[in-house]
């Protein structure tokens, strides 16, 4: 499965329909959304129209959608749900050694439980060859239940050859 990050790393402002969602939050969702009361309520409808808007965005349902606080929580949160989501399938994650910090903290965490890690070396332009890629996933313990490897560097721009890795 191949999920695209949509993460400008600070480097480009908000869109215009994102930063009129924003506004609409700091001036009228301000509220818990998970209280009754009127301002929570509408709280919870704007919460709800930003999940349908970014659900659809994406091609997915909306309960298929989480927000998290930063691009950092969604990487180890989604690295440590799919790992245990394949728990059957194997134990074994496989990482190029220029992921993004979260991911290196999550294999780190997912072999301190007892997993099984394999980190790919980069060359001097901090690309990942596609067959020392292939070579870590065969050379598993047992099968590979997840495989990271970024489409791009978001430190030094260098882009990863994902579809070979991939094949």
């Amino acid at each position: 499965m191949y999920v695209p990050y949509f993460d400008a790393a600070s480097s480009a402002p908000l869109h215009p329909v994102a930063r009129q969602a924003l506004l609409a939050a700091l001036d009228e969702g301000w509220a818990d959304p998970a209280r009754l009361y009127r301002e929570g309520r509408r709280a919870r409808l704007l919460l709800d129209a930003a999940r349908e808007a970014a659900a659809d965005a994406v091609g997915v349902r909306p309960d298929e959608l989480t927000f998290t606080s930063s691009g950092t929580r969604a990487l180890h949160d989604g690295i440590a749900g799919a790992l245990a989501g394949r728990r059957r399938a194997g134990r074994h994650l496989v990482h190029s050694a220029v992921e993004h910090s979260a991911v290196l903290h999550a294999a780190a965490a997912h072999e301190a439980a007892g997993g099984t890690v394999a980190e790919v070396p980069v060359d001097r332009a901090g690309r990942v060859a596609p067959g020392a890629y292939a070579a870590a996933l065969r050379a598993a313990p047992g099968p590979t239940a997840l495989a990271c490897l970024q489409s791009a560097n978001h430190e030094v721009g260098t882009r990863q050859p994902v579809a070979e890795a991939a094949a």
